[in-house]
């Protein structure tokens, strides 16, 4: 079981599987819109997309590469529980 953990509506809520780009890209807009408006009180969800694009490529490849990385670790603990368990028996 993989495990990913997600800023969207609450802090670390846990899922099972993994969040799909559409989502983790609103995310980042939405947190995009957050830095927006510490400087102007008036920034839209549109004006967050705009400047959103233009970090996305980059953060896009950290959340890649952070499922895969969630992907090897859970292989390999089940590729190590299922030795012990041959081990065991």
């Amino acid at each position: 079981m993989v495990v990913f953990k997600t800023n969207f509506n609450t802090k670390n809520k846990i899922m099972t599987t993994a969040p799909s780009m559409r989502k983790l890209w609103f995310e980042h807009v939405a947190k995009t819109r957050r830095k927006l408006q510490r400087t102007n009180k008036e920034a839209t969800h549109r004006d967050a997309m705009k400047e959103a694009s233009v970090s996305w490529p980059k953060e896009k490849v950290k959340v890649q590469n952070k499922i895969k990385r969630e992907q090897r670790r859970a292989e390999k603990e089940a590729k190590t529980t299922a030795v012990e368990a041959s081990r065991n028996s």
